[in-house]
């Protein structure tokens, strides 16, 4: 295997099943009784076709596990997302429990853009999702079987942090900035309380079955830069097509935020 992909494949060390310490809480994002808090931010993410097979396919193991952890008592750790969030993380921008007052948004959304001219059209993104991931959320993993399929998405990645690096209001938003290292994945539920050492082991223990399931190829021609208000909702700003480069701005900011502070 290339030096990038073993890197890549390292990345997931922590992350797959196999070598994860279970789940862990995410508590800025649900309370314990798996009720959705808002959350705020900005993130470039490529969708699952809802019209596809990989969406179907992904539906079905989010049952599957549901149903599962169902059966092993464990259902009450975790939170299901609706499937019509189903999506890839590029690259997050920004993320708060608040949301961003509008002037500092759209000065980030206008960096983004630039980076999107920048990205052009380096065509289709072809990998594999395979795998079950266990951290704060429950995922479903993107691997890459070409070099140079992962390398496009890097690219893009290293783009988008380099124009947001830029912005000149980053620093006002660097402890909300939230550029992690690309680790491709579809999270399909998030952890909603700490379930102790002997439930997280039967927790793994129920997950382990799946460890190696594939559910298909994910292709994508085109990605959007969206807001999101929770881990259901996410609102498209900007599409780049990257067969053609073409870049289209939806004009929806206004929908991102129900009230404004500083972060």
């Amino acid at each position: 295997m290339p030096d990038l992909l073993s890197k890549y494949e390292a990345g997931f060390r922590g992350r797959h099943i196999l070598s994860s310490n279970g789940p862990k809480p995410a508590p800025r994002k649900f309370d314990r009784s798996g009720n959705i808090k808002p959350f705020y931010g900005l993130t470039c993410i490529a969708w699952i076709n809802q019209e596809s097979e990989l969406f179907q396919e992904l539906c079905n193991l989010q049952d599957t596990i549901r149903r599962d952890l169902r059966e092993a008592r464990s259902g009450d750790v975790f939170a299901f997302l609706r499937p019509e969030s189903f999506h890839m993380t590029i690259c997050d921008v920004v993320a708060s429990s608040n949301p961003i007052q509008s002037e500092h948004a759209c000065v980030l959304i206008e960096q983004v853009r630039a980076a999107f001219e920048q990205i052009g059209k380096p065509g289709k993104v072809t990998s594999q999702i395979k795998g079950i991931g266990l951290t704060s959320t429950i995922t479903a993993l993107v691997r890459f079987s070409s070099e140079l399929e992962l390398k496009k998405v890097l690219a893009m990645e290293g783009e988008i942090k380099w124009a947001v690096r830029q912005s000149p209001n980053f620093r006002d938003l660097e402890g909300h900035i939230s550029f992690r290292p690309f680790a491709g994945h579809i999270s399909l539920a998030y952890c909603v309380q700490d379930p102790g050492d002997e439930k997280a082991a039967k927790i793994k223990d129920t997950l382990f079955p799946h460890r190696d399931k594939d559910s298909g190829v994910f292709r994508f021609s085109q990605f959007d830069l969206t807001c999101f208000t929770d881990m259901n909702t996410y609102i498209p700003l900007l599409t780049i097509n990257l067969d053609e480069g073409k870049v289209t701005n939806h004009h929806r900011i206004g929908e991102c935020q129900t009230h404004e502070v500083t972060p």
